[in-house]
């Protein structure tokens, strides 16, 4: 898990500017514009799931972060070493959400996206890496989803 010096448990958002943003937080004290709304998406099991989420848009943390203009997909990573690769196009109205109930420990945010399956929609985030794919790169390659277990 990627710590302060203080050991505040914090996301890292990689790119030009790496972003260590500490996450146990209240909202209110975020250096970015906190965003609510429905996110829907559809679990594993065909069951379709509509939240109210607070959190930060990913793109704005991707922004703040410099991200290279040549990324095509960015891989989310959890505390306990789950892998996700979504390409840019499916993160339209993603969010890093604010704890989300059973799974999802207090102090990390949950990835959620309406274009994104259930399995990769990411708990416990703690890293967004920026990645370049090339076009028919299997982007399988680069998860490790609890799935696959």
């Amino acid at each position: 898990m990627t710590q302060t010096p203080e050991g505040q448990p914090t996301v890292r958002i990689d790119g030009a500017d790496p972003i260590l943003l500490p996450w146990d937080v209240a909202p209110e004290r975020l250096p970015f514009d906190v965003v609510s709304g429905p996110v829907a998406f559809e679990c594993a099991s065909g069951d379709r799931i509509e939240r109210e989420y607070t959190g930060v848009a990913v793109f704005d943390l991707l922004e703040a972060a410099s991200m290279p203009g040549e990324t095509t997909h960015v891989q989310f990573e959890s505390a306990n070493g789950d892998l996700a690769c979504i390409p840019l196009t499916d993160l339209s109205g993603a969010v890093l959400a604010l704890g989300d109930g059973p799974g999802t420990a207090p102090e990390r945010p949950r990835f959620v996206s309406p274009h994104v399956l259930g399995p990769r929609t990411v708990k416990n985030v703690c890293q967004l890496r920026p990645r370049t794919l090339v076009a028919d790169a299997d982007r399988e390659a680069y998860e490790r989803l609890p799935l696959d277990e």
